[in-house]
């Protein structure tokens, strides 16, 4: 997804740039970055919810030494 974004992005601001549109590149590049924001956001919620033992917290915990 990043080579893409390293990629698309260059283009979409040339394109964006000949065609002299130069408030439609703000919008396109910010709604880029919210849905960023977004997906990040999803999967760190993901990650916490998985990495909570399947036991619950009544799982006891033993020491190994």
């Amino acid at each position: 997804m990043g080579r893409f974004g390293a990629v698309f992005g260059p283009w979409l601001g040339g394109q964006l740039l000949a065609t002299g549109s130069t408030t439609a590149g703000f919008t396109a590049f910010a709604l880029a970055g919210v849905f960023s924001l977004v997906f990040v956001s999803l999967t760190g919620l993901r990650r916490v919810q998985s990495a909570v033992p399947q036991g619950g917290p009544q799982q006891q915990l033993t020491v190994t030494g």
